[in-house]
């Protein structure tokens, strides 16, 4: 009895095996040497893989590891409210013969995480034992068509773009990120092109001095891969907006607007993507959710104190990233197009916004920053007939359209471990390079930018 039991069980866990085999695919075309030391993708799928295989007396070290396993998995609901890993993948690179490819792996309609694992960890033994020393060869064709290897390294703290870039990145199956951003940037001075006016100049034509202007805006990112091509993007914005000016009778007095912006939305295609190179094309809509009828007091506010355009807009572009041994690079254009006048009879005008930018990985948690953001904003079109012109530089629709130049110097830290693992903190200081304004408008904008993302499961992993 106790010989058939034995069968039945052995039986039982082959059949739980090989209901997920299937769908799994390991191809080797190198003998790894499994004495020397491994690193590996910092994530929940990542993390047991590393654990398993220490078992088996393999040496893992994040100092100058021979080999580094990239891994990345998709999530999926098992029930209404249940979100399960049901897939992984990934590469094994030799870090020291030039980031050589040696392998991939392949694992989809996972059923139970652990035995898969085990399947997985048992499967590259066995290849790796079987492989000759020589390797073997693979048609480059085969390579990237069927094996699929792509592979960027996420563990990296500029494995993203600066904190001032958004949707700079797509994500896998399943994989989503949640992230916060706050800015805040201060102008002081009226300027008509790049020169400066001082107040007996402006009084000789407007009401009030308009002395700075203050704007905070707290910023909410979601974004998830709904396929390995398409990620979609969402940011919600809240802004506090503030100017400060001096009358005619010289009494100092400011004016506020607190409330919810408009709502970006982004349709992200990922064109092609490898361990070094990330291409993906931006498309996506402006929503008109910010208010432009609310008032200070009784006092109708002006164009930029508005919290939103009142009108659709759409905008596409696309975002280029590099990655090396040490730096990475990014663009990411994008073009703006207003569709139509908003309920006050006017516009904000087309927007060409360009940013491009390097960092250097000092180690594993840090990197440095910088950034450039070449800006061309039209002039607003159509005018609101409640503001008078002539109180303020703020209240004249001519006041407006621009050339800008930005620079920002940041810093970037990636959380590996601990109550804040799985997340990313950036940061930016922004300073103006060159600024050349339409009409009187406040300049010399100054701020920064903080930023925090996290993705369940390790968003360093999630991604294409």
């Amino acid at each position: 009895m106790k010989r058939y039991l034995t069968l039945i069980l052995l039986f039982v866990n082959y059949i739980l095996l090989s209901q997920d085999s299937k769908f799994f695919s390991i191809n080797l075309v190198d003998k790894i040497d499994i004495n020397s030391s491994f690193d590996i993708t910092d994530n929940t799928v990542g993390n047991i893989i590393k654990k398993k295989l220490e078992d088996k007396g393999f040496n893992f070290s994040d100092v100058d590891s021979k080999y580094f396993i990239a891994v990345s998995f998709g999530w999926k609901y098992r029930r209404s409210t249940d979100l399960e890993i049901d897939n992984f993948k990934g590469t094994i690179i030799d870090k020291r013969n030039s980031e050589k490819v040696i392998g991939s792996f392949s694992f989809s309609k996972i059923k139970d995480l652990e035995k898969g694992l085990d399947y997985f960890i048992n499967e590259l033994i066995i290849s790796n034992n079987r492989m000759g020393k020589t390797g073997k060869f693979i048609d480059v064709q085969d390579h990237f068509m069927k094996m699929n290897m792509k592979s960027w390294d996420f563990s990296r703290p500029d494995a993203h773009a600066p904190s001032g870039v958004f949707a700079d990145h797509a994500h896998s199956k399943g994989g989503m990120m949640l992230g916060y951003r706050y800015i805040n940037s201060k102008g002081k001075g009226n300027y008509n092109g790049n020169q400066i006016f001082d107040r007996n100049e402006i009084i000789k034509y407007y009401d009030r001095h308009v002395t700075e202007n203050t704007v905070g805006t707290h910023s909410f990112e979601f974004m998830y891969g709904i396929s390995n091509r398409i990620t979609l993007f969402t940011n919600f914005n809240f802004h506090n907006k503030e100017y400060s000016y001096i009358s005619n009778q010289n009494i100092v007095n400011s004016i506020s607007n607190t409330g919810i912006g408009d709502i970006d939305f982004q349709v992200l295609y990922n064109l092609f993507s490898n361990y070094n190179l990330k291409f993906h094309s931006n498309i996506g809509l402006i929503l008109p959710t910010g208010s432009i009828e609310k008032h200070f007091g009784k006092e109708k506010l002006p164009y930029n104190m508005k919290l939103g355009s009142g009108h659709f807009s759409s905008l596409a572009g696309f975002t280029a990233f590099l990655q090396l041994k040490k730096i990475s690079a990014g663009i990411q254009p994008f073009y703006y197009l207003s569709l139509g006048d908003n309920s006050r009879g006017y516009n904000y005008g087309n927007r060409l916004s360009i940013n491009y930018w390097a960092a250097i990985n000092l180690n594993k948690p840090y990197s440095f920053s910088f950034r450039q953001n070449y800006i061309k904003q039209s002039s607003i079109n159509g005018k609101d007939n409640d503001l008078v012109p002539n109180i303020m530089v703020l209240n004249n629709n001519n006041n407006s359209g621009y050339i800008l130049f930005n620079s920002a110097f940041g810093f970037n830290l990636s959380m590996r471990k601990g109550l804040f693992k799985n997340s990313r903190i950036s940061m930016e200081y922004v300073f103006p390079t060159y600024m050349s304004y339409e009409g009187l408008q406040i300049g010399n904008y100054k701020g920064f930018i903080i930023n925090l993302q996290y993705s369940p499961g390790g968003h360093k992993s999630h991604h294409l």
